[in-house]
């Protein structure tokens, strides 16, 4: 079966320390959450993400005071044709296109590791997210997957979410 994989809970939060505190260090390899590639609320979670990136990189433009940990999740093709979406950050956008420093070690991205600088199309942005008072803005993978969730980790995960 053809899986969409999402970023793991625990790169997730490992992840968005990374992006916060500079001085936490990402874990090499991370769990994998494998989210059929027809689930619908992810799907559904990438399309609203898409549609309010705009509005997302205005506020990477003229952040708020507070604002902070700005990131955007980046499909990849992996070796086995499968999908992998991974947290960058350090982002600049020229025209159509993203420049971003991936935050996490891929799972099955051939040639790509965490620290490297990269440009892809603006179309291969799947979420993104921002800090702002320790509260995630966006995110809206993050807030698809926590009903896939053991209740504790998403009661933790509900408490890290800004209300939207």
């Amino acid at each position: 079966m053809k899986h969409l994989s999402a970023t793991a809970i625990m790169a997730i939060w490992l992840g968005l320390l990374g992006l916060v505190l500079p001085s936490f260090v990402l874990p090499t390899q991370a769990e994998v959450v494998f989210v059929p590639t027809a689930d619908p609320a992810m799907n559904a979670a990438i399309a609203e993400a898409k549609a309010t990136l705009p509005g997302f990189f205005q506020r990477l433009g003229k952040p708020q005071p507070g604002d902070e940990g700005f990131a955007v999740k980046i499909y990849f093709k992996t070796r086995t044709g499968d999908g992998e979406h991974i947290w960058a950050n350090k982002i600049e956008v020229a025209g159509n296109s993203v420049s971003a420093t991936i935050s996490n070690e891929p799972r099955d991205i051939a040639g790509l590791k965490a620290g490297q600088r990269l440009t892809v199309p603006m179309d291969r942005i799947t979420d993104w997210m921002f800090m702002r008072a320790g509260k995630i803005h966006g995110g809206q993978t993050i807030r698809a997957a926590i009903p896939t969730l053991p209740k504790a980790q998403a009661d933790q995960y509900k408490a890290m979410l800004a209300p939207e």
